[in-house]
């Protein structure tokens, strides 16, 4: 993790600012309406403060990814902790024909 912390910080500033800008503009234009007639800038919050969200969720996949990447080249197998694998070993019933009488 220690490699993409560079890009997770970056991630992280740039989707703060965006959503701190936006809920800025939101709470601006909701509650002083001479600033917002036409509810633009009620918009314009809005999508400002989801894209800084989606870049967010988006950069964390990014990282993510490349991590799970890095540990799968090294021959490691990623399970996770918290699921039981059980293993059934039935075998198969075969059907049987109807003998009509």
């Amino acid at each position: 993790m220690e490699a993409n912390q560079k890009m997770l910080d970056a991630v992280r500033w740039v989707s703060g600012t965006g959503c701190v800008i936006g809920i800025f503009i939101f709470c601006l234009s909701f509650f002083v309406s001479d600033y917002n007639r036409d509810y633009i800038l009620t918009a314009v919050g809005m999508a400002i403060t989801l894209s800084a969200a989606a870049i967010f969720l988006v950069g964390i996949f990014f990282v993510l990814t490349e991590e799970m990447v890095m540990n799968t080249h090294k021959g490691e197998r990623v399970e996770p902790e918290t699921t039981k694998i059980i293993k059934i070993k039935t075998k198969a019933k075969t059907k049987r024909r109807r003998v009509s009488i």
